[in-house]
Parts: C-alpha cells; sequence; structure tokens
C-alpha cells in the first residue's frame, strides 16, 4: 500500500509550524523582577581644626590706670572637631617665656625690656593656661566651639620702657 501525500497540505503543514516557531522566537519575554544589594558606605576619619582671636591688651599705664590695677583682656581660641574627638588645647609659653618671670612681651625696638603677662582659661588672673602642660579637654560636637582665654598683664611694671610689646603664643590642638 502507498501512501500518497497531499503536497499542498504537507506544504502548509511546514509553512504553519515554521510561522509557530517563529512566533515563539519573536514574542516578547516578560521578565520576573530581579533584586540586587547596592552597598553603599562612608568613613569619618576623627579631625580638628583651631584658630584663633588675638589678645590685644591696648595701652598700658603703669603709673596710674594700672599702678595696682592689672590690666584684662579677653580672646578665643575656637577648636571644631568631629563628634566624639577627644584631646586637648594647650598653649605654648610664648617667644619670648622666662622661668622665673613667665610670659613675656618684648619691646619693638628694646628687645631688653620687657611686659610680663598671664593667659588663663579659666578667669583673669587664673592658672596659666598651658605653663607646665595643662591643656583645656574637650569633646568634638562637629561644631566651632570657643574657648575663652583670660589675658591679664600684672599691675605696677613700672620699669617697662614706653614702646609697643608683642609676643606669640602657637595654640595647638591634641587629639
Amino acid at each position: 500500500m502507498k501512501t500518497k501525500f497531499n503536497q499542498s497540505k504537507l506544504k502548509r503543514a511546514i509553512v504553519s509550524a515554521m510561522l509557530v516557531g517563529t512566533a515563539a522566537i519573536t514574542a516578547p519575554t516578560y521578565a520576573t523582577d530581579l533584586d540586587a544589594n547596592l552597598e553603599v558606605s562612608a568613613s569619618i576619619n576623627v579631625a580638628c581644626t583651631i584658630t584663633t582671636a588675638d589678645l590685644a591688651f591696648g595701652a598700658y599705664d603703669p603709673i596710674i590706670s594700672h599702678a595696682t590695677d592689672p590690666l584684662n583682656k579677653s580672646a578665643s581660641v575656637t577648636s571644631t572637631c568631629t563628634v566624639g574627638a577627644a584631646g586637648s588645647i594647650i598653649l605654648d609659653n610664648g617667644e619670648n617665656y622666662d622661668e622665673g618671670a613667665g610670659r613675656r612681651m618684648v619691646h619693638s625696638t628694646d628687645t631688653s625690656s620687657f611686659l610680663e603677662y598671664a593667659v588663663s582659661n579659666a578667669s583673669y588672673g587664673g592658672a596659666n593656661w598651658g605653663i607646665g602642660g595643662d591643656g583645656v579637654a574637650y569633646i568634638g560636637m562637629g561644631i566651632a566651639v570657643p574657648h575663652d582665654v583670660y589675658g591679664q598683664v600684672d599691675a605696677g611694671q613700672n620699669t617697662a620702657v614706653d614702646g609697643s610689646y608683642s609676643d606669640t603664643i602657637v595654640a595647638t590642638i591634641n587629639y
């Protein structure tokens, strides 16, 4: 028995199969949602800055105004540290420090003439800030924090000659 194939039906079947296969290949596919983690990180290193406002005593009169009363003026040291940073602010003894006399400003032209002074973080006439290594402790708050500097030129320094006097103190923040 011989089977006869109807060529036109066979051709239609092949074309139909090809179209169905092509449709399956070209049909849009719909993906499901996929998740991936994006890790985000940062680090903060302990950091501090320090700035100062000058301590300008102005005119000192050892004969009348300051014969018995000291000359008092204030200034500030400002620190800005990352939150939680701990340390201290130290003031050095200045450029003209003398073991017996303490901090001294030197005359602008007569380098043998001095005017003694003190700085404290507590009050006028308080313990000298920085002499002997004493510092002001702090804990950083992430904002600028001013620290008062109380300066005092002792009364009755009538051996100092007429003119201007100066000194430089270095403020250091240790953290």
